[in-house]
């Protein structure tokens, strides 16, 4: 009985999160009302986020090119590392370890501060006042996060790939040109709005459930932390899934525009 409430509830809960995604783009036509949210939002995810996402995934960047480069180098093959990581870090740890850290700092923060909102009944006021509580609160939020999410991920490769390129020259003896040469093979443009594709749907999810989270919070201070290690989970799962689903998808993709050429 415990496990089928269980089920029910995640049920309706993932029901609410698609509806209320729904609902927030439907209020697109909002967008110069809401500005000045749209913006504050756009800050907080974006520019606040920025070194960290940076630091991040140059960090990853340099991780990744020093274990490539161990294992090409039993074969030689350590010109081959430029191509690796660009090709990795565009399609795949780009728009995944960027959404990683986007939720990390500002899904659960998000869903935190909506949370609040909740249970001091400021989200009940608005609707007293008649202001839709999606268009006032929801849609900014998932708006400045679906467009400062691609924009950090491509800051996050970018700095990324550069981390890559210099462990390859300062440790596996890879001249800049060479990694360069290769890193051009990694970047194809389908490659690129691939990448940025997914960036897009990681971002949605998360500010998704996020959002979700934070209109559904009950229960005081114990169900604003809730909502936010709840957001933190599902949205880390949903991204994993996720990136499984596109990159599957990818590979038809790929298939077909190399039949039509």
């Amino acid at each position: 009985m415990n496990t089928d409430h269980i089920g029910i509830r995640s049920v309706k809960g993932a029901g609410y999160t698609l509806l209320l995604l729904l609902e927030s783009l439907g209020y697109v036509t909002h967008i110069w009302k809401r500005r000045r949210a749209i913006f504050t939002q756009m800050h907080v995810i974006g520019t606040q986020s920025l070194a960290i996402a940076c630091f991040f995934m140059l960090l990853v960047g340099m991780v990744f090119a020093l274990q490539t480069g161990i294992e090409f180098a039993r074969f030689g093959q350590t010109s081959l590392i430029g191509l690796v990581i660009v090709s990795a870090m565009v399609r795949e740890l780009g728009p995944w370890m960027t959404a990683f850290v986007l939720i990390a700092r500002v899904g659960s923060s998000m869903a935190a501060e909506i949370g609040t909102m909740k249970t001091a009944e400021e989200i009940d006021a608005l609707e007293v006042m008649s202001i839709n509580p999606v268009s006032f609160v929801v849609m900014p939020r998932v708006i400045g996060y679906a467009i400062m999410g691609p924009i950090l991920t491509i800051f996050g490769t970018l700095v990324g790939v550069g981390g890559g390129m210099l462990v390859a020259y300062a440790q596996l003896g890879v001249r800049p040109d060479d990694f360069l040469r290769f890193a051009e093979r990694g970047a194809e443009p389908l490659d690129i709005y691939w990448g940025l594709l997914k960036s897009l749907v990681f971002s949605l999810c998360a500010a998704a459930v996020a959002c979700s989270n934070g209109m559904r919070t009950t229960g005081g201070a114990v169900g604003v932390g809730r909502a936010s290690r709840n957001t933190v989970v599902i949205a880390l799962t949903l991204t994993v899934f996720l990136n499984y689903l596109l990159t599957s998808f990818y590979r038809m993709v790929k298939r077909l525009v190399a039949g039509l050429v």
